[in-house]
């Protein structure tokens, strides 16, 4: 998915660069782009606007660990409120 950018990049020296480490940038350029479309999402286009709420851990382990609201938790108060009135 990168090979023409970075052999734009490196040039002849492309084939010198390991196999590993164009897999790790091309991970970290999907990463990348797979923020901005959540945050663009969230109406959010910095990173200084994103909010613990605005985010969500995906296991219960994550959860614990960092804080953060279960995915599945995120809504329930809420959910709660509509289906209690």
């Amino acid at each position: 998915m990168t090979a023409p950018e970075l052999k734009k990049r490196f040039g002849e020296r492309f084939n010198e660069l390991p196999p590993g480490a164009i897999g790790v940038y091309t991970y970290f350029k999907r990463l990348n782009q797979g923020l901005r479309q959540l945050m663009a999402g969230a109406r959010k286009f910095s990173l200084g606007y994103i909010t613990r709420d605005d985010i969500g851990a995906l296991t219960m382990e994550a959860a614990r660990i960092s804080g953060i609201k279960y995915i599945q938790d995120i809504d329930k108060e809420e959910v709660d409120k509509i289906l209690n009135s």
